[in-house]
């Protein structure tokens, strides 16, 4: 995982234990488990299951993955430490739109399957995706040091495929939600992972059926992947210890309710070219509104990688 954004996920992830509302984002230091390394290598618990013994490992890692919902004690441990009632005061919703200025996006060089992925390329054959009026797609846009516990109220965040292409290159959840992946195509299979959680088995995604369900272990940095034969099929998941969250589609916009009122702090990342941008702001009773734009230099964004121009 790149640097910005382990360092956002790590300093954002603090909000299930802010009770003042007031710190900086980067001022309280986050759990272990919420702040992933830059390697985005998965945790020792989060090892595969298929590397195990078979049996008692296999009985513990299935009663594990049972015990992650909204409403299980491990996961409101993490939640809400304090045992806090969920905020009952008034609240905003923040809506706004996020763009980007500067280069247009790099090629990535990938290919994709001639006539059965016609949504990959505009998916995955630029480095990010731009919409109209430079509106950025895939943008995880978050909201925290509110003061009170906002409890997330949707139990599954759901991502489809089609054409070859997730819904969505970003993926936001909160801790104790599953993930739930479906197929929308008439006829492809595929076979969706996500990486570092535990495996337990290989589980299809049959064209328009029931939808693959993964229940993240833990806080963190995560990768949903497809194990059939399409590298290019990938999206990150950002699994956080907050409910305000949203990720934009390719309109650029966003949408986040529920947030209690006072000054809050605010944030935009777009994971694929490492780069946020934050605001401080006050929510007000009702609609408020909040736009970001973000800059993208290809020359500067070459040098960070290492990588030679582009000819």
């Amino acid at each position: 995982m790149q640097a910005a954004g382990a360092a956002l996920l790590g300093a954002l992830g603090c909000q299930g234990g802010n009770t003042t509302g007031n710190s900086p984002a980067g001022s309280t230091a986050p759990a272990a488990s919420a702040a992933p390394a830059a390697s985005a290598a998965p945790a020792a618990s989060a090892a595969p299951a298929a590397s195990a013994p078979a049996g008692d490992a296999g009985a513990a890692s299935a009663a594990a993955v049972a015990d992650i919902s909204l409403t299980s004690e491990s996961v409101l441990k993490v939640m809400n430490p304090k045992r806090r009632e969920p905020y009952s005061g008034p609240t905003g919703t923040l809506r706004g739109r996020v763009t980007i200025k500067g280069d247009p996006p790099p090629d990535t060089g990938l290919s994709f399957p001639a006539g059965k992925c016609g949504e990959a390329a505009a998916t995955y054959g630029r480095l990010f995706r731009v919409g109209q009026q430079n509106a950025l797609a895939d943008a995880l846009v978050t909201v925290v040091n509110y003061s009170g516990y906002v409890p997330e109220r949707e139990e599954a965040e759901k991502v489809t495929i089609h054409g070859c292409a997730f819904s969505s290159r970003t993926v936001a959840m909160t801790f104790g939600q599953r993930l739930e992946v479906a197929n929308l195509d008439p006829l492809e299979p595929y076979m969706p992972n996500l990486e570092g959680a535990p495996f337990m088995a290989v589980l299809v995604a049959m064209p328009q059926g029931d939808a693959v369900k993964f229940h993240p272990p833990q806080p963190g940095y995560y990768e949903l992947v497809d194990k059939m034969p399409k590298p290019f099929l990938k999206s990150q998941v950002f699994v956080l210890k907050f409910a305000t969250h949203d990720v934009t589609g390719l309109d650029g916009q966003f949408e986040i309710k529920n947030i209690p009122v006072g000054k809050v702090l605010t944030a935009a990342l777009l994971p694929a070219i490492d780069q946020d941008v934050k605001k401080e702001i006050e929510i007000k009773e009702g609609d408020n509104t909040a736009n970001f734009e973000l800059n993208f230099d290809l020359e500067k964004h070459n040098e960070k990688k290492g990588a030679k121009p582009s000819p």
